[in-house]
């Protein structure tokens, strides 16, 4: 699924809330993006898709101890333009050729389709779409 030099941050197969809503992500995740400020429980990032077209996300934490990280704002465009549904699989990657090393860390969102047989999941194929 990863080129040789992406690296898997998380991957998750989308749930009715996922779709709907907004996209959860396990707190362990955090580590891989950069520190919230003091004072600032959001941030926005850009994730190249397969086809090198660029999404603008957001991801928020709630204040306090319990962190629960959303990805909310460009969540459900994402969702729409990709037909995204429920045992849909979402990756995230981080990418580190000579160009992204200038600019800093870039995401890359990769999408793989639930291929159902019989109202069962067999696997997953990856997304045709841009």
């Amino acid at each position: 699924m990863g080129e040789a030099n992406e690296k898997l941050l998380f991957s998750k197969t989308l749930t009715k809330t996922d779709i709907n809503n907004k996209f959860s992500v396990k707190c362990k995740s955090l580590a891989s993006f950069p520190p919230f400020g003091a004072q600032k429980y959001f941030q926005d990032f850009n994730a190249e898709g397969e086809k090198g077209k660029k999404w603008l996300f957001r991801l928020r934490i709630r204040k306090g101890k319990h962190k629960k990280p959303v990805i909310s704002a460009g969540w459900r465009r994402f969702v729409r333009q990709k037909g995204l549904k429920i045992h849909d699989k979402v990756s995230f990657f981080t990418g580190h050729n000579e160009a992204e090393i200038a600019t800093g860390v870039k995401y890359k969102i990769k999408v793989q389709k639930a291929v159902i047989v019989f109202k069962a999941v067999l696997g997953h194929a990856p997304c045709s779409s841009g």
